[in-house]
């Protein structure tokens, strides 16, 4: 729950919230405007030759004061460190949201920055089910649930829990393409993930972005880890304003008919049937009388729609082929009203189709080139699953993402039986529809296999190509080049670079040279890091050769970008924090096809005491001049379900940012002592 302008002027008269000094002109209708003090901390950059994480590294920074008459002047691409004029304290039962004013945004100024509403972001909500959903969604609705991450110590990818969501004002939009065919579309200021040259995580904003470089991608997407069977639930799965157009009938409906009998008439007669004899002898009800004494047993029940005798299980076993027999669908199947067609030249196909269809209880009708079934509840169903109409607009069912992965095979199987091509060195899927493109280079991560997506020209139109490489060599192998952390772990050894290319075997010694040196590169391949790790073995420091290892068999791959474009549009954005038991993941996967990107969100941890440090950038083509106390940014305050346990700044929790003062350097060398945070 986000704090009113009533709210929190109780909140600060009642000396809970600190805000010093304090406006009372600055309290808006949801937030309280921040003015920006007068020091800004500017990097200097010549005095390092790299940024090493786990050093102090002082004089990466250097403090500049700005004033009235001299205000300090931010150029174009540049970032720098501020502070808010105001010292700022929560209670433990709150947590604070620091957003820039949307008018500075307008002229190129960022303090943090979100996707727009329409992006999506892989969810596994509460109750199990996995969509790709509009991130707005997410947050407006509040849902409750996992998104897909990666650990920033390990690069291991998995489900980790949503912790806080926020809608920000209006932005710029970039859309960010890579070499894949993956995209995603954020704001200027927000954070994609590359490595440094020590083989660290390192966090690369939009707007800094340049083609080529390299950006965290998920090798595999985690498995749901379902153990039990799967079924297809019809009831379950048909919108409540459909559910008026079906029919239920068996075993369960009888048992109705028998314990409620005076109950079920008197409902029959509600909706206009004056028959109740007829349709107890067929033990037969409308689905929306039957659904009026709450869930139903499942067993035994069959649904069908009204004004039709043929009648399919509620509950279907979802197994290899009825996964198959959906993955030929979204290739080559189209629906009419009461009717579903697969068209396919090859008979064992589509003598695989009648069988599976035969099995639900449904009949078809063949031909040489298509097999069509007549059922109106099928073709309903096809519609219930999201799978779209059109060539154009087919997507993947959002179910899919739910199956364990020999499911998941089933269907990329009949997709390739449908409009697919098996060659010797790839598998190729083709497609009309740009959603589909999306949704198959992520599933396909959900199988371990690296994917890339053109547009080409076939047979005289334009299709989508998605290519599966058979070799590892043949797509996404670049990692971004950790060179000084090669150096590092043949130092430790002890090895000259003639001494550690030949046990590596390269041929000739400039081959280790133009990589440590970083000749003509900023990237390497997989199979030369797998070549330095086997060679160093465990003669090397654990910590190095682990680094060096979660690059090369870790969750990420690396996609390289091709193209930043301004889209020219303006939207409200939005963002996710991912902060599970308190852990830094703060990244989650988005986009078209699955980009990682960073939790920018500037949250203030409950129990935060002390000034707030600004990020600011300047993305515009002028210099901005930031005057000592302009108003900058916008405090927001959410109520939380319950305090805090270990509010920031307890002393078991070693808060690093407690009662800073000023624009304050990053810490985050301190994280490799035991305990930090």
């Amino acid at each position: 729950m986000i704090f009113s302008d009533r709210d929190l002027r109780a909140l600060i008269d009642s000396g809970r919230l600190v805000i010093e000094p304090f406006d009372s002109g600055a309290v808006q209708p949801s937030s309280i405007d921040l003015r920006v003090g007068n020091q800004f901390r500017v990097f200097a950059n010549s005095r390092h030759p790299y940024i090493d994480v786990r050093q102090p590294m002082e004089g990466l920074t250097e403090m500049v004061e700005a004033s009235d008459s001299e205000p300090f002047i931010l150029h174009p691409g540049e970032f720098v460190l501020g502070s808010t004029l105001e010292r700022v304290a929560l209670p433990d039962d709150v947590v604070g949201r620091l957003e820039g004013k949307s008018s500075l945004g307008r002229l190129g100024l960022l303090i943090h920055s979100s996707l727009p509403g329409s992006e999506p972001v892989l969810f596994r909500t509460a109750d199990g089910q996995t969509r790709w959903l509009p991130i707005q969604d997410v947050v407006r609705k509040r849902l409750t649930g996992e998104v897909v991450s990666f650990d920033p110590d390990t690069f291991d990818v998995g489900f980790h829990e949503v912790t806080g969501v926020l809608e920000g004002p209006e932005d710029r939009i970039f859309e960010v393409r890579l070499a894949s065919g993956r995209s995603v579309r954020v704001t200027a200021g927000h954070n994609l993930f590359t490595l440094d040259s020590n083989g660290e995580l390192a966090k690369v904003r939009t707007g800094e972005l340049a083609p080529r470089t390299l950006v965290a991608i998920p090798r595999v997407l985690p498995d749901p880890a379902i153990s039990e069977a799967l079924f297809l639930d019809l009831l379950d799965l048909a919108p409540e304003p459909e559910i008026a157009g079906l029919v239920l009938e068996g075993d369960t409906v009888r048992d109705l008919f028998n314990s409620h009998g005076e109950l079920v008439a008197s409902l029959l007669n509600e909706w206009g049937v004056q028959h109740v004899g007829f349709y107890r002898e067929r033990s037969r009800l409308p689905a929306v009388v039957a659904l009026s004494f709450g869930k139903l047993p499942r067993d035994g029940l069959r649904i069908g729609v009204r004004g039709s005798w043929k009648t399919i299980p509620v509950r279907i076993p979802i197994d290899e082929d009825l996964a198959w027999l959906l993955g030929l669908y979204v290739a080559e199947g189209y629906r009419r009203d009461g009717q579903v067609c697969w068209s396919n030249t090859d008979q064992q196909i589509l003598d695989r189709a009648e069988v599976t269809l035969d099995r639900l209880g449904l009949s078809v009708y063949r031909s040489q080139g298509a097999i069509v079934c007549c059922s109106k509840l099928l073709s309903n169903v096809i519609g219930w699953l999201g799978i779209g109409d059109g060539a154009r607009s087919k997507r993947i069912p959002p179910l899919v993402y739910e199956w364990p992965a020999i499911l998941v095979q089933g269907f990329l199987d009949g997709f390739v039986d449908g409009d697919g091509s098996l060659e010797e060195k790839r598998t190729s899927l083709w497609t009309s529809s740009e959603l589909l493109v999306t949704d198959f280079l992520s599933l396909l991560a959900r199988l371990g296999l690296r994917s890339s997506a053109s547009f080409r020209s076939r047979g005289g139109s334009g299709l989508y190509q998605i290519t599966v490489p058979r070799n590892e060599h043949k797509l996404l192998t670049a990692v971004p080049l950790p060179d000084r952390l090669l150096v590092a772990i043949r130092d430790d050894i002890g090895l000259t670079q003639v001494e550690a290319a030949r046990l590596m075997g390269f041929r000739h010694a400039t081959s280790l040279c133009n990589v440590e040196n970083r000749q003509g590169r900023d990237a390497v391949r997989l199979a030369t890091l797998r070549r330095v790790i086997s060679t160093y073995g465990g003669r090397a420091s654990p910590d190095r050769l682990s680094r060096l290892t979660r690059v090369v068999d870790g969750g990420l791959l690396w996609d390289r970008v091709i193209e930043v474009k301004d889209t020219g549009v303006w939207e409200t954005v939005y963002d996710l924090e991912v902060r599970p038991g308190g852990r830094r993941i703060e990244n989650f996967l988005a986009g078209r096809g699955g980009v990682f990107v960073a939790n920018t969100a500037g949250y203030v941890d409950p129990g935060f005491k002390g000034h707030l440090t600004l990020e600011l950038s300047n993305v515009a083509n002028l210099p901005i001049t930031l005057y000592p106390g302009m108003r900058i940014g916008q405090l927001s305050i959410f109520r939380m379900t319950s305090p805090a346990e270990r509010p920031y700044g307890s002393e078991e929790l070693g808060s690093k940012y407690v009662g800073q003062e000023g624009p304050t350097p990053s810490r985050y060398f301190e994280n490799f002592k035991e305990g930090s945070t």
